[in-house]
């Protein structure tokens, strides 16, 4: 067997989640409200309020790893949901419809659902559909679709840009000041101390996650994407809370010792960029790769989900998490050729997936922006993030291993 040689971050993860879900039963122990949320909402308001979260997009991509996606997708569908909306979407309906199918311990029953429109419609349908199914008010964060005209030198890791534009910004922090409000009329009054406690969290957290990734393009790659993957429940989904702080602190301090040692994660021949929601069925697909010498210093997936805080600035700072390449022009797509050059990339994996048409959109432009820009090629592979029927990992092994092939 190939030798690969990963970070160990797994057993942080392990403590990571029992910490959250102790929180989860205190919580409920409390009484306390149960809100569904979905990416790039305004996590730290989770602690700030005291509220019990639930994630269908994580949950949904537990029951992927745990093998019940399929049968629960089947379900939406036979319920006259379409095959071709949101695998999340599909997933989590399953779960509705049919519970005895998925994966134990299910989501909680919700109080309030938050909604955003910060990438997708989907998450917007599925606050609507999941709030009329629960028959419990819901909230959806409209935000900006962010274009050339309205964001200048955007940070695709940090999310600052140069200048953005001011009515936009201010619209923004109009509808997250009514979320709070929201907030407030289902999960009572919040404490100021509390708000600039959390985001103090948040802004540390951030930055660890930032400079974490700054130093996974680190030659040779310390890291797999086996585990920085999970990077993202942490950055859309936990930013405020004091386990997600300790968790980077420990993660970070590991990523510097394998830099300061030149330890990789496999004998290295080739430096990748990824995009596209990750295959949660078969994460051993990036495995494969790095025993072949085929390391991911850069995932844009993960670095969508990430954002820099600035606690002096709360509202400024939940408006900059909207602003990622998948939520902007295709003349944006500058900042991810910035970050290819910097982490000194040869190849791409990217995937193109029937469960979310939204993500797959950029593929494609992505594609066409490595090639000309650097002359880099891609491969793209069908690659939905529940279902792993539509990707044979045989076939997905085989288009890898010409590809690497061919770039050698």
């Amino acid at each position: 067997m190939a030798y690969w040689n990963p970070i160990g971050y797994k057993t942080l993860y392990r403590e990571l989640f029992r910490k959250h879900l102790e929180r989860q039963s205190r919580l409920a122990e409390k009484n306390r409200p149960v809100g569904w949320f979905f990416s790039f909402h305004p996590s730290e308001l989770i602690y700030v309020f005291d509220v019990i979260p639930a994630f269908p997009e994580q949950y949904s991509a537990y029951c992927a790893a745990r093998g019940s996606s399929s049968d629960l997708i089947d379900s939406a569908i036979s319920h006259g949901y379409s095959h071709f909306i949101c695998d999340y979407f599909k997933t989590t309906l399953g779960m509705i419809l049919e519970p005895e199918k998925a994966t134990k311990p299910l989501m909680p029953r919700p109080d309030f659902i938050v909604g955003t429109r910060a990438l997708c419609v989907a998450h917007h349908e599925m606050a609507d559909v999941f709030a009329r199914y629960y028959g419990v008010p819901r909230y959806v964060i409209n935000y900006p679709y962010w274009t050339s005209d309205s964001l200048k030198n955007l940070d695709e890791v940090t999310k600052e840009a140069e200048w953005a534009e001011e009515l936009y910004v201010e619209y923004t922090i109009d509808r997250l000041k009514d979320l709070m409000s929201f907030m407030e009329s289902v999960a009572g009054p919040y404490d100021e101390d509390k708000f600039r406690e959390v985001f103090a969290i948040s802004e540390k957290t951030s930055q660890l996650l930032i400079d974490t990734l700054d130093l996974m393009m680190s030659t040779p790659t310390p890291a797999s994407q086996r585990e920085l993957g999970d990077f993202v429940f942490i950055a859309f989904f936990v930013l405020g809370s004091d386990y997600a702080y300790e968790f980077m602190k420990k993660a970070h301090e590991m990523m510097k010792e394998r830099v300061k040692k030149r330890e990789g994660v496999s004998d290295e021949k080739h430096r990748l960029l990824t995009f596209g929601i990750m295959p949660w069925h078969t994460l051993s697909l990036y495995e494969y790769c790095e025993r072949n010498g085929a390391n991911f210093p850069v995932n844009l997936y993960v670095n969508a989900s990430v954002h820099r805080v600035d606690a002096s600035k709360p509202l400024e700072s939940m408006v900059r998490r909207s602003m990622h390449v998948t939520n902007s022009g295709y003349e944006m797509l500058d900042s991810v050729v910035r970050t290819a050059k910097k982490a000194d990339i040869d190849g791409a994996l990217l995937l193109e997936n029937t469960g979310c048409r939204i993500t797959s959109m950029i593929v494609r432009p992505l594609a066409k922006v490595l090639q000309e820009e650097l002359g880099i090629s891609s491969l793209i592979l069908e690659a939905p993030q529940c279902d792993p029927r539509l990707m044979p990992l045989e076939r997905a092994k085989n288009l890898i291993d010409a590809y690497l092939e061919s770039i050698s």
